[in-house]
């Protein structure tokens, strides 16, 4: 079997090959597509939004950006041979006012999914959508979500993914945001023995906005390889992309983060900030923060940042009888707290939250 997930999710800017962080290789390959049988709609009675499953007939409806995906075979099996996905269009000048959910589960039957999804915001409208990923069982899943945010709308995408831990997880997203229009891009990565995320962002309109918010945790022996890029095309663009993680166990995390600052950006400003607990000498902590530049006039900031716990902070909690298994953990959650609690479901905190204390306490 040919190996076709070799070298993925490339940086956007190449470095030193020895630090091993231009790209990853998953020792898998693509297989072939096979039906997928399981209702992936939750609460989506909504007038207020257009959904549907996604057919060949509507993908053309998205205004195109050049997007390469983790690769070229990957991103070619979410576009013409995915077994599921939706469709996700607003009402001009209508906020919704509830979240629409969508649950890709797979089962020993429907252990592959390949999902192609669509969610375009019409002008000044505004609509959340929650995407959970999560098995049992072994599972494969590659997939591509697009966003369109026309003038003045806003999108709230939020992602969970709890694979089980012999599962490999490959996502590609790509966003593209009009005059005055935010996206909002929430990932929460708990499961799959190999995470690999890529998520792009096209700011093409004036004072359009993109932020990313994402909560990780690494532990046994998972691979985790995250790939973040911002592209400021239009004047007096904002982004904002925040990261916190933690790792244990002999788990490896790559992060990249890139703000790139084209031509034309001008009086633009992006920041970027990864923090990562590490709770074991034998985890690998690799993160890359940059910022590309060919406007004079645009304010970038980056940092990351890694380290064990703070023994004062132990030490205090411990002194209010926690075990020092338990201090860790309510540090870990008051980490992660402010982006879980963005989550528009007490359903789904609860289960990340649950998750997190049977991965911290090795259950």
């Amino acid at each position: 079997m040919i190996n076709t997930l070799n070298k993925i999710n490339n940086i956007p800017m190449r470095t030193w090959r020895w630090l091993g962080v231009n790209n990853v290789t998953v020792d898998e390959a693509l297989p072939q597509s096979k039906e997928y049988n399981l209702n992936i709609l939750g609460e989506t009675e909504n007038n207020e939004v257009k959904i549907k499953l996604m057919s060949k007939n509507i993908s053309s409806e998205f205004i195109p950006s050049k997007y390469e995906g983790l690769n070229e075979a990957s991103l070619e099996q979410c576009k013409n041979s995915y077994n599921t996905g939706i469709y996700v269009n607003s009402i001009i000048d209508k906020k919704a006012s509830r979240p629409i959910f969508i649950n890709y589960k797979a089962d020993e039957e429907n252990n592959l999914i390949i999902d192609n999804n669509l969610i375009i915001a019409e002008e000044n409208s505004e609509l959340t959508v929650v995407i959970n990923y999560n098995s049992k069982v072994p599972a494969f899943h590659n997939g591509l979500t697009q966003i369109y945010a026309k003038k003045g709308s806003i999108v709230n995408l939020i992602k969970i993914q709890e694979f089980s831990d012999t599962s490999t997880h490959l996502d590609a997203n790509l966003a593209q945001a009009e005059d005055n229009a935010v996206v909002n891009y929430t990932e929460v990565t708990l499961g799959s023995q190999y995470s690999i995320t890529n998520y792009k962002a096209d700011l093409k309109g004036y004072k359009s906005i993109g932020n990313i918010e994402t909560i990780y945790l690494g532990d046994k022996e998972r691979n985790l390889d995250i790939n973040y890029l911002i592209n400021h095309y239009g004047k007096e663009t904002r982004s904002d992309i925040e990261a916190r993680g933690a790792l244990l166990d002999e788990s490896k995390k790559v992060f990249k983060g890139t703000l790139d600052f084209k031509k034309g950006s001008n009086k633009s400003k992006g920041k970027e900030e990864e923090y990562t607990i590490l709770l074991s000498p034998k985890v690998t902590n690799k993160s890359v923060p940059i910022l590309l530049c060919t406007e004079e006039d645009v304010d970038g900031q980056h940092a990351a940042s890694s380290g064990r716990i703070d023994e004062n902070r132990l030490f205090y909690i411990m002194s209010r009888g926690f075990s020092e298994a338990e201090a860790k953990k309510l540090i870990i959650e008051a980490t992660f707290n402010p982006i879980i609690d963005k989550i528009p479901s007490e359903e789904l905190k609860t289960s990340i939250s649950n998750s997190i204390r049977r991965k911290l306490s090795d259950e």
